[in-house]
């Protein structure tokens, strides 16, 4: 059988699961939703579509063609006058324990410097400003600000959100 009849075959039958509960773990929930081998290695992306698994489970996706994915994940946003960026992303209701969410501040050199983190369910931590904002489904809004006392770079994107396994 060749790679992308493989791909195929594994999107047919894994298109009709649902992510399962955050609470068990990402290995559970990756047997939970059909992946397995190296299909279910945290930075696999078995259906090419740029989100990983580990990205599909600390959001609550599913790993295999989800519709609602893009709307879900975290996006760059500039507000005010003059405008400042703002990481926004949504945290599903119940948040993996094993996993950690970092936002970075890009310099105009390039290097990432962490201004926000927060580990599994522990509480948010950083210099960045962040906000948080309960929703009526159970998910909480962030927002994450670069704080006061740092420069704002003129990089295009000076902020970005990446997801760490805490195995």
């Amino acid at each position: 059988m060749s790679w992308k009849a493989l791909v195929a075959a594994c999107s047919l039958s894994l298109a009709g699961l649902h992510s399962a509960s955050a609470q068990e773990g990402y290995f559970e929930w990756a047997n939970a939703n059909g992946l397995v081998g190296v299909f279910a290695e945290p930075d696999a992306d078995l259906d090419t579509d740029g989100i990983t698994n580990l990205m599909a489970y600390a959001f609550d996706l599913a790993p295999m063609n989800d519709v609602e994915a893009w709307e879900k994940l975290p996006s760059l946003a500039f507000v005010g006058d003059p405008p400042e960026p703002v990481m926004i992303f949504v945290m599903p209701p119940e948040i993996p324990r094993d996993v950690s969410y970092v936002v970075d501040l890009v310099t105009d050199e390039g290097k990432r410097v962490e201004i926000a983190r927060k580990n599994g369910r522990g509480a948010w931590f950083g210099a960045g400003e962040i906000t948080r904002r309960k929703l009526e489904d159970g998910c909480t809004e962030v927002m994450v600000q670069v704080p006061l006392e740092m420069e704002i770079p003129e990089v295009a994107k000076p902020l970005v959100l990446r997801v760490e396994f805490l195995p």
